[in-house]
């Protein structure tokens, strides 16, 4: 076996286990132990339910957006791995998610004239060194043929979404984003894109 590996070595390692494997970006094994969200979702948040329609939560306060689409659940090996793409600089990790939501984005069938992904604040964007939902937005835009548009603009540099309650998500976020580009966007289907949605205030 390692004699075979010298002559044909594998293209690359599992992004988690680091497990050699010859295509994709997971091993089996790694890949068994993500969540796909399958079977029933809310219609609008996309969140998992128990029960065709829309839940009970998007019922009650509703959504400024008309869908939201995510392939995986927020959890587990999912969760750190968008720590590491957020946080640690693990770039490279971009293509990896932008499969999964594109191959989901398909599935919906959704009449898309436009990307525009979420942006950060100046300030966190020098901090970080690059926005996480840019990185996602132009793979989506490579993988679907649309045209990405950088069109808003974060003009208030807000506390950071993961340890505010819904409330506090939904006030952090007033005000927080200016239409930049006009031209782009105005009376079209826009693909919003962000990493992660937790209570839509955000895309709100």
């Amino acid at each position: 076996m390692i004699f075979l590996d010298l002559l044909f070595p594998p293209k690359t390692t599992c992004i988690i286990c680091k497990t050699a494997i010859k295509t994709g970006y997971l091993c089996d094994k790694c890949k068994s132990t993500l969540k796909f969200i399958e079977g029933n979702r809310c219609n609008i948040c996309g969140k998992p339910i128990d029960y065709e329609g829309t839940c009970l939560d998007c019922l009650e306060h509703g959504h400024e957006f008309k869908q939201n689409i995510s392939p995986f659940e927020y959890d587990g090996v999912l969760k750190d791995l968008i720590g590491r793409f957020k946080y640690f600089k693990e770039r490279e990790l971009a293509p990896f998610f932008a499969d999964y939501m594109a191959d989901a984005v398909k599935k919906m069938d959704w009449p898309i004239d436009v990307i525009v992904p979420v942006p950060l604040h100046k300030i966190r964007l020098d901090e970080r060194g690059y926005n996480q939902s840019e990185l996602l937005a132009r793979e989506l835009s490579y993988r679907l043929n649309i045209f990405m548009s950088k069109a808003l603009r974060r003009v208030r540099n807000t506390t950071t979404q993961t340890a505010l309650h819904k409330e506090e998500r939904i006030e952090n976020v007033k005000g927080a984003f200016k239409v930049t580009y006009k031209d782009t966007i105005v009376g079209k289907n826009a693909l919003l894109v962000d990493d992660v949605l937790t209570t839509g205030a955000t895309l709100d």
